[in-house]
């Protein structure tokens, strides 16, 4: 990537985060809501982003790293009583380590072993949180109250939907910054080597077993970090989110958006969320079917994702021009 178009990049991202700094207080209780939901399902699904998109392993159990991130946040906040940075710490520090643990058994796997491994880690996962009632609190999950924010001297109400919303924004841009920088970098680079010809990768000298265990590290900690952003904006966990149900809508908002662009993720948790939640007011019956028929046609008219479609046809422009 050029100078130049790293630039246009940075300034687009910073364009985008003034207006998302604005927008709590133009828009209406509930779309501020759905905004700050959006930004924690993109994040959520930036995390399989990473581990397919940039690294060609498909991951059907993405589910798995946001439970244990948003347990470890819960549980810690519930039974150790730190506060909401505290929280943070413990979901990122669990997910790690468990996506750790997790990689280093399965990232030896072929590619379709590799599926099948995650989809059966996330399905023992939901089936221990669904029976362990008293540890987990089952389907009915575990209710949290954080009432104040630690900022050095000063305690910030978390009672405030907009503080909420700025918490999960500042969590979330640094987050995707950090992203970005990292693939920028030339472990980064690696990684998406790995991708793009395994066998090239190892004859040049690099360790791509490892590489795909730094992978499969960062995203399970980018999506259990997600996690633990979950019983912030909502005040409790629950089971329900280790099926593997919610790991198909990471694949859904990637492909959507773009696979491979990191922004991506955002824009297809960004349409997908939003038209299920507008279509689910009006037609409550049928709204699934129409979500459907959106998913399809978006897929139709944009084969690469909406922002990878986009990025072609530039791409393609600038050829031409050439």
């Amino acid at each position: 990537m050029s100078l130049k178009e790293r630039g246009k990049r940075w300034i687009l991202f910073g364009i985008l985060l003034a207006l998302l700094i604005v927008a709590p207080h133009v828009l209406d209780p509930y779309r501020r809501y759905i905004l700050t939901e959006l930004l924690m399902w993109g994040l959520f699904a930036l995390g399989f982003d990473i581990i397919f998109g940039k690294t060609g392993l498909l991951n059907f159990g993405m589910s798995s790293f946001f439970g244990m991130g948003s347990y470890g946040f819960v549980l810690a906040v519930y039974h150790l009583h730190v506060n909401l940075w505290g929280g943070l710490l413990a979901a990122i520090l669990v997910s790690l380590v468990f996506s750790i643990l997790v990689g280093l058994l399965i990232t030896r796997f072929a590619s379709h072993y590799f599926v099948v491994f995650t989809i059966v880690i996330s399905m023992i996962l939901f089936l221990l949180a669904m029976n362990l009632r008293e540890f987990t609190g089952g389907d009915e999950g575990i209710i949290i109250r954080l009432r104040t924010l630690p900022l050095g001297p000063w305690d910030v109400s978390l009672r405030s939907a907009i503080t909420k919303y700025y918490i999960i924004l500042g969590v979330v841009g640094t987050a995707f910054f950090l992203v970005l920088k990292f693939f920028d970098s030339p472990l980064g680079r690696a990684i998406v080597a790995v991708k793009e010809n395994e066998e090239r990768a190892k004859m040049i000298g690099y360790d791509t077993a490892r590489l795909k265990l730094i992978s499969f590290a960062l995203s399970g900690t980018v999506a259990g970090l997600a996690g633990g952003l979950y019983p912030i904006l909502n005040n409790n966990t629950n089971a329900e989110i280790f099926f593997w149900i919610l790991s198909g809508k990471a694949v859904l908002w990637s492909v959507v958006g773009g696979v491979g662009t990191l922004w991506g993720p955002f824009i297809g948790a960004g349409i997908l969320v939003y038209a299920e939640d507008l279509l689910s007011s009006w037609l409550i019956n049928i709204y699934p079917i129409l979500v459907g028929g959106l998913l399809i046609i978006i897929i139709l008219l944009a084969p690469k994702g909406i922002l990878g479609t986009i990025q072609s046809a530039l791409m393609e422009r600038a050829l031409q021009k050439s």
